[in-house]
């Protein structure tokens, strides 16, 4: 994992971010950090800053994501 970007829903608390700081993880990219002013968020960017991790709040560029699991034609079966 050393020098990868992890992306993730929330802002990680202070136990995951011992994790992603161990596993050598560079970047962490969140959607939301809702709980920002908690002491456990604090603790985790103070961690993150002095380990040297990078954290940005990750804005899609599209707000919706479809995935179509059966394939579209009349010879396709169902089982």
């Amino acid at each position: 994992m050393q020098g990868c970007t992890i992306y993730v829903a929330l802002f990680p608390c202070n136990e995951c971010t011992k994790l992603i700081i161990q596993s050598g993880i560079k970047k962490v990219l969140y959607l939301s950090d809702k709980y920002h002013n908690t002491p456990s968020m604090s603790a985790s960017r103070r961690m993150l800053t002095m380990a040297g991790v990078e954290y940005k709040k990750h804005v899609p560029e599209k707000q919706h994501i479809s995935i179509t699991f059966l394939p579209d034609g009349p010879d396709v079966g169902i089982c």
